[in-house]
């Protein structure tokens, strides 16, 4: 499909252990309008295979890294990490179309449950809890070891990460396509600009909004003073006008007895 569709793509290679019996008529159907194309097998395990093949394309043939793409669909949990990861060795680009997903450490599964059951709780309030699915979580932790600082790191590139949804009328259970686009690595000067001018940022908040929070405590504190310098003058006036209107209570009432 990618020989049909992409007129750039001038060859592909199908790498799976199993001998494929449908190549032939594969050949047979579509050949003719592949032209100069070509389309090849090569029987043998990804983890071999794909390296060999990447080594032939970039250094034997000198062909750029930007100029290969490394597709993987319905790939299992440790397939899809292996493809990423070995395409990342390259610095080539890759996407691929997760399914059966595993958490081999442990450590996500019961986030997904909780979720679940908290959409499964709020179902009744007017705002709707958002709830991910177990393998939508580990197709996310891909897409984010991706984009990690470090990843593609010895083929001098960074990746630019995208997810894609196909239909799901076509495959409602694995429809997430990992789109993983090479693009060469910026100079760390860069980076590191980039992230002086946020730390800049964050400092002008946090000086503004801590001296709005010492205006208003200056402004408490001054109201308070305020309350008790008037309290303070005017206490020893209502003192001495209760004494003297309990003293002439007492006249009153001395008289009238």
């Amino acid at each position: 499909m990618f020989l049909l569709l992409v007129s750039e793509c001038e060859y592909a290679t199908v790498i799976d252990p199993a001998i494929i019996k449908g190549k032939v008529g594969v050949n047979d159907a579509w050949s003719e309008y592949w032209g100069d194309k070509r389309l090849s097998y090569r029987h043998e395990c990804l983890r071999t295979g794909l390296r060999t093949e990447l080594d032939n394309i970039l250094r034997e043939q000198n062909v750029s890294p930007s100029n290969v793409l490394v597709v993987a669909c319905h790939a299992c949990q440790h397939l899809t990490d292996e493809t990423l990861e070995i395409a990342s060795e390259y610095g080539v680009n890759v996407a691929v179309m997760p399914c059966c997903q595993k958490d081999h450490k442990g450590t996500w599964k019961g986030l997904s449950k909780q979720l679940a059951n908290s959409s499964a709780n709020n179902s009744n309030n007017s705002r709707k809890a958002a709830s991910l699915s177990f393998g939508t979580i580990m197709d996310l932790l891909a897409a984010g070891k991706m984009m990690a600082w470090n990843t593609g790191l010895k083929a001098n590139v960074e990746y630019a990460v995208k997810m894609k949804l196909m239909d799901s009328s076509i495959t409602p259970q694995h429809n997430r396509i990992i789109m993983c686009k090479s693009i060469e690595r910026r100079d760390e000067n860069c980076n590191d600009e980039e992230r002086e001018a946020a730390h800049q940022r964050l400092a002008r908040a946090y000086r503004r909004a801590h001296f709005l929070n010492k205006v208003e405590k200056n402004i408490s504190h001054g109201w308070k003073n305020t309350f008790r310098e008037s309290l303070e003058s005017f206490l020893p006036s209502l003192l001495t006008g209760f004494c003297i209107g309990l003293a002439c209570s007492h006249m009153i009432l001395r008289r009238k007895g």
